[in-house]
């Protein structure tokens, strides 16, 4: 997760095309870590078990403990999207032409067999690669943060920017402690540079500006912005010669 980053929305704009026109796997592979916020082991992990259930797509995708990561804390319950639903439906046809539908099968199944040439699931390695051919086929620039873990931090950055709550947040994904949430909640440059310029109290205008005009004294057909030094009586200022004017 470190050094990655997440994706803006107009690069979500350009990459769901792209995704919704791959293979029906690769196609709910991706769509399934980018609704979820599942990690990729987590993903890779899910069997047909866990999102076919009585005829149907289920409404929650449940990890037991044994899924997640470390093996332990409680069962993780994600809603499916809409878009996840289309995807998985998709998929679920997909493998019904393949193999039979049992409740252990993976979803994503690798094109590899296991030696006693039983089905597998894909490895991280494979789905890295599918993630990272889907982005460079959108057109997604590769600054070097881009990884499996960009679409789990999309999501994390999407929740915070509707929800605000950083727990909530954390239960999205997961976390045990908030500290480790916090990483993924990314700021923006513009953001930090809007706020920073915010904390320049002098420019802004003040509630009562001081009446303050500088007098003018006419000579001529002209009038210079400033009073004239009275003579010595006190009489009238002294008239000033018409090439000292100002025009």
């Amino acid at each position: 997760m470190a050094g990655c980053r997440s994706l803006t929305r107009p690069e979500e704009r350009k990459l769901l095309p792209v995704v919704r026109s791959l293979s029906p796997r690769d196609r709910c592979l991706i769509t399934t870590q980018w609704f979820t916020a599942f990690r990729i082991s987590e993903t890779a992990s899910l069997t047909v078990g866990h999102v076919w259930r009585n005829g149907a797509v289920v409404d929650d995708i449940a990890l037991a403990p044994r899924h997640l990561k470390g093996r332990r804390g409680r069962t993780r319950r994600v809603p499916v999207s809409p878009e996840l639903r289309r995807a998985l439906v998709h998929q679920l046809w997909w493998l019904r032409l393949k193999y039979s539908l049992r409740p252990d099968l993976p979803l994503f199944p690798s094109r590899q067999a296991s030696p006693a040439g039983s089905v597998r699931p894909i490895t991280r390695v494979q789905a890295y690669l599918i993630i990272k051919a889907a982005f460079a086929k959108a057109g997604i620039e590769d600054d070097g943060r881009l990884a499996t873990h960009t679409l789990r931090k999309t999501v994390a950055k999407n929740s915070y920017a509707r929800c605000k709550d950083t727990l909530i947040v954390r239960d999205l994904l997961g976390h045990a402690d908030v500290g480790t949430t916090q990483l993924y909640l990314e700021t923006s440059a513009d953001a930090v540079r809007e706020t920073l310029l915010g904390c320049d109290f002098t420019r802004r205008p003040r509630k009562n500006k001081p009446a303050f005009t500088i007098p003018s004294v006419p000579v001529g057909d002209n009038v210079l912005p400033f009073a004239q030094p009275a003579t010595a009586n006190n009489s009238a200022p002294a008239e000033v010669p018409a090439s000292c004017a100002v025009y």
